[in-house]
């Protein structure tokens, strides 16, 4: 497969608005954004590889004229990679047929993923059995098992310099090159620069704008961290409330939202002063949060009240409850902005909700205990090319 036939977008757990308009400067194409959370962000690429650009959730890979067009055509293949963490599983799912199309053994536990920058491979963090599965995205195989201590989530740095990954069971966040974790299909091992303590069960966290700090939750040591990435130290620790867990930044990256599952609501804050904005009531167990393609509208999920709340992000109001069963957990919003796709951990499903309706279109079956989801659009070349 030519790199410069290649698109590819996904979306994790990290949600950002970005600017539509490229630029050619140097020899290199670059996209600016204006906010980043948890995966980043820039990244540049000369015109043979076309475009590549991380834009926090969303990652393309585009040789055409207009980068930031929207991907269309037969040659599209549109998948959701889903999680199935108590069947040590992965399954992938055709979302224009909604169909599973093949399910994977990985390892011990898997919970959350993560596309390789360069586009061609998904990363499985297993963290039972202390690795990492490498998936081909074009082959949709997996490829490789490496070792990694706990992954269980796993971001890149805005600056794409570094692999951060929490490790629940550790108590710590580690960091590691991402040089060495690009070579990760031809060996075995990589630098790992820092491990920096941070409290019992650090699972979700996310970059300021400028990739200096990371705001991590510690959800038994019902804390959020905040982190020096410089200094490789923790600068503060926040009280968002009991049980913390999913952590989203606001466009600008000004204003930090942190589900809060023992309270039922979020958390929000002021990322310079770090003063506490707003306590936002959703539901039983606040859980997984993803922000809207426009960066309006912020969805959470509330597992234990089997409900999604839409807060809107500029009044901190909840405008919308939609009614999710059997637990769940992870979303994210489609690409096109029309469809928010949430795991049901225990429902062994993943539900799509049309945004335009509010109510759910689809229950698709998966494993057991579906938790991470990523979203891949990728383009399949013609076979005369």
């Amino acid at each position: 497969m030519k790199i410069r036939r290649l698109f590819l977008e996904y979306a994790f757990f990290a949600r950002v608005s970005i600017a539509p308009a490229a630029a050619l400067a140097g020899g290199l194409f670059f996209l600016t954004p204006t906010a980043t959370e948890g995966c980043p962000l820039v990244i540049s690429a000369g015109p043979k590889q076309g475009l590549q650009a991380m834009m926090g959730g969303y990652c393309r890979i585009n040789g055409a004229t207009n980068p930031a067009a929207p991907m269309t055509g037969p040659h599209v293949r549109r998948r959701a990679f889903i999680t199935n963490s108590d069947g040590d599983s992965i399954s992938i799912i055709d979302r224009d047929t909604y169909k599973v199309v093949k399910t994977l053994q990985v390892g011990d536990y898997p919970h959350h993923m993560i596309v390789s920058l360069d586009g061609r491979y998904l990363y499985v963090g297993n963290t039972h059995s202390d690795t990492v599965s490498v998936l081909d995205l074009a082959t949709e195989a997996i490829v490789k098992t490496v070792p990694l201590l706990d992954p269980y989530n796993l971001y890149y740095s805005p600056d794409r310099k570094l692999l951060v990954t929490t490790c629940t069971r550790l108590g710590r966040v580690e960091v590691h090159a991402v040089d060495e974790w690009s070579e990760i299909t031809k060996a075995a091992g990589w630098k790992r620069l820092a491990q920096i303590p941070t409290g019992k069960d650090p699972n979700h966290f996310a970059f300021s704008p400028d990739g200096r700090f990371m705001y991590v939750s510690n959800e038994y040591s019902h804390q959020l961290s905040v982190l020096d990435l410089q200094g490789h130290k923790v600068i503060r620790q926040l009280n968002p409330g009991r049980r913390p867990v999913d952590v989203s930044l606001a466009p600008g990256g000004k204003m930090l939202f942190v589900a809060v599952y023992g309270e039922g609501r979020v958390t929000a804050y002021d990322t310079e002063s770090f003063k506490e904005l707003d306590r936002i009531p959703t539901g039983t167990g606040a859980h997984g949060m993803a922000m809207s393609v426009d960066g309006k509208t912020l969805f959470v999920s509330n597992r234990d009240a089997s409900s999604v709340s839409a807060i809107d992000v500029a009044t901190r109001k909840v405008t919308q409850n939609f009614s999710v069963p059997q637990g769940p957990d992870m979303l994210e919003v489609t690409p096109n902005g029309r469809e928010l796709w949430v795991t049901s951990r225990y429902g062994a499903s993943v539900n799509v909700i049309e945004l335009s309706t509010g109510k759910m279109a689809r229950r698709i079956r998966t494993g057991a205990a579906p938790h991470g989801i990523v979203l891949v659009d990728l383009a399949v070349p013609r076979k005369s090319e």
